[in-house]
């Protein structure tokens, strides 16, 4: 297992995003996108969408097209569009969608909270950047460190993200291909240190004991 594999890179800066008005998309066809949002949704029925549009769009240069925020209970889940297929069939592999998976997030949740936090937007493009901008590709257990930290707080302790399989979300099949979801794990440089130590999977399974989710609280320490 390979980690921090481009060592000297720094992430890029990710592009501005926006909400998203009302796209027409009648002459495309969306089984990609649908499948996506049907295979999150059912795990949030009638959960309000926050949808925000990345520019210039997946077309004209930008790593993702988007990310959606749903409401649960205590978190708020986050998913990306565009590291798969999100309409017609592109690449001539018929058995995998895209890069064969879409990224996914977990954000502490108070009850009051009644709109998503910006940061998570933020740092899914940037962990979509380094999947498209080769020549290693991602893999689960991989650690990648951001630039500016995880959340907006330049004094979080939140340094890196770590990529495991979504624990909830299972993996699709679609008409374009095989689908997986990989969550991004918020980790200190403490719970770096421990990885380099063991594993990158050992400290997401001891996290996992009191927190089944993985869900990130900006304020862990």
């Amino acid at each position: 297992m390979s980690f921090f594999r481009r060592k000297r890179q720094q992430p890029p800066t990710p592009p501005a995003a926006t909400e998203a008005a009302p796209v027409q998309h009648d002459d495309l066809d969306e089984r990609g996108w649908d499948a996506v949002t049907q295979a999150v949704s059912q795990h949030y029925p009638g959960a309000r969408e926050f949808h925000v549009a990345y520019s210039p769009g997946l077309h004209f240069g930008s790593a993702l097209q988007g990310c959606s925020a749903l409401p649960g209970p205590d978190h708020w889940f986050y998913v990306t569009y565009g590291l798969t297929e999100l309409w017609g069939k592109d690449s001539d592999d018929p058995t995998t969608s895209g890069f064969g998976y879409e990224l996914t997030m977990r954000v502490r949740r108070s009850p009051a909270d009644e709109t998503p936090p910006q940061w998570p937007y933020r740092a899914l493009i940037v962990l979509a950047q380094y999947v498209r901008s080769g020549p290693q590709e991602l893999w689960l257990g991989d650690r990648i460190r951001l630039a500016d930290g995880v959340t907006d707080d330049p004094d979080g302790a939140l340094t890196t993200l770590a990529v495991t399989a979504d624990p909830v979300v299972a993996p699709i099949e679609t008409p374009n291909g095989r689908v997986a979801f990989w969550q991004a794990v918020a980790l200190t440089d403490t719970d770096v240190e421990e990885a380099k130590r063991s594993t990158t999977d050992e400290v997401l399974e001891r996290l996992a004991v009191d927190d089944p989710l993985l869900i990130i609280d900006p304020e862990r320490r």
